[in-house]
């Protein structure tokens, strides 16, 4: 007993599918090795609990705090283990899982728990927006305001996410940003500007495929005004990792990042979407935060 390792579960009960919920107590049970590992399964309660709980999991000495949910509480739960030795694990119970995607998870909570028995821990970049963590995609402008409508809503999911982003593509009025890559300084009318450490949104759908999780560098991915037509022309790249190489992108690669938008917009954390007044400054935290990934992942990322 005194051999096994410690895994705190942090759940969010209304993340993700139903059934995922239900299920999850039954498919840890069955799924994670015993002989290895002793485990409690946490649920949320309120907003900002998962913080606490990780918290709490790092104190306890857990060697992995595994979030069970979407982006978000990857988002929160990760905030807690960023300079420690305690292992992010992730299984993909929510809607959109872009970093369980992006990890080669999938969407199997079953097979991601198995992951937990003989996957690799690896060490990753993690970063900041004005402060506040985040360890996948961050965005001013247009997919930030998709996503706080979609935090504000009481419908979640893709349809929902689909219904917001068709609603904004036609609602959305460009604006000016005021950009700044380490020394370099420029200005764009912009439909967004995404700042990437990896490069899937949920769903699936790649916009910055070239980031890396451990290459102590952020990604700039800024997408220029153009007429909307053109954007939903564009739309297919999202699915082939092909959306830099569209001419209505500029990329670029730096170690902080300022983004300020001529008025008030939205800004987005691994999905979740805040008002923002000002600027947004980024900045990167390399190899800060451990992440347990699958073999076939862990040599990929080298």
């Amino acid at each position: 007993m005194g051999n096994k390792k410690k895994i705190r579960f942090i759940a969010n009960p209304l993340s993700g599918a139903r059934y995922r919920r239900r299920n999850l107590p039954a498919l840890i049970a069955d799924n994670l090795d015993p002989d290895q590992f002793d485990y409690e399964l946490c649920f949320t309660q309120y907003a900002g609990h998962a913080v606490e709980l990780a918290k709490e999991g790092v104190q306890n000495g857990c060697h992995l705090v595994v979030a069970c949910g979407g982006d978000g509480s990857v988002n929160e739960i990760s905030s807690q283990l960023i300079g420690t030795d305690t292992v992010l694990g992730v299984l993909p119970c929510g809607s959109g899982n872009g970093f369980a995607m992006h990890l080669g998870l999938g969407r199997n909570v079953a097979r991601a728990i198995r992951h937990l028995n003989n996957g690799r821990p690896v060490t990753v970049d993690s970063c900041t927006a004005n402060g506040r963590h985040f360890v996948n995609l961050a965005g001013v402008g247009f997919d930030a305001v998709v996503a706080k409508r979609l935090h504000d809503s009481r419908v979640r999911g893709f349809w929902a996410y689909l219904r917001y982003a068709l609603e904004e593509t036609w609602a959305y009025q460009m604006q000016s940003f005021d950009i700044q890559v380490d020394d370099l300084k420029f200005s764009r009318q912009c439909l967004l500007v995404e700042v990437a450490n990896a490069p899937i949104y949920g769903y699936g759908f790649s916009i910055v495929p070239h980031a890396k999780l451990n290459d102590s560098l952020l990604e700039v991915l800024v997408v220029k005004a153009a007429p909307k037509w053109r954007y939903l022309l564009e739309s297919w790249r999202f699915l082939n990792r092909s959306f830099h190489r569209s001419r209505l992108v500029e990329c670029y690669t730096g170690r902080t990042v300022a983004i300020t938008p001529a008025r008030p917009t939205c800004i987005h954390l691994d999905g979740e979407g805040f008002p923002l007044d000002g600027e947004a400054r980024f900045t990167i935290q390399p190899v800060s935060l451990k992440v347990l990934v699958p073999k076939a992942f862990a040599e990929i990322l080298g």
